[in-house]
């Protein structure tokens, strides 16, 4: 009903929560980006090396490397000067694919560990 008195968005669906991170992540510096994948990596080798039992703070950090490192991805396939074979675009497209998969598993495990922790002393 909201969209129907909305005259610019007559007929267009809201676009969903990857389609707002890709917009995010094309619109962002490549220092950001860098910046990003670079803070996710040291984060998960830093608290893996010194204090694997606080794997969960790393969890976050991680979030923002996976995000980062799409971005980097997503601009190579799009802003690409000469013409590449299939199995170049393909390996891109992978690791994408594992990069939305590892940002989006972690940013899950972060929403359910703080879930817990908000409920817990009411289930206790």
């Amino acid at each position: 009903m909201i969209a129907s008195l909305d005259k610019n968005s007559v007929g267009a669906e809201p676009q969903g929560l990857y389609a707002l991170l890709a917009t995010r992540a094309r619109s962002a510096s490549d220092t950001m980006l860098a910046g990003l994948t670079a803070i996710g990596g040291l984060s998960l080798v830093a608290l893996a090396a010194i204090r694997p039992r606080w794997w969960m703070y790393a969890l976050l950090p991680i979030v923002a490397g996976a995000f980062g490192l799409w971005g980097i991805l997503e601009r190579s396939i799009v802003e690409r000067g000469v013409k590449r074979g299939m199995r170049y675009e393909r390996i891109l497209s992978v690791g994408q694919v594992i990069a939305i998969a590892i940002g989006s598993i972690a940013a899950l495990v972060t929403a359910f560990a703080i879930l817990g922790i908000l409920i817990g002393p009411f289930i206790n």
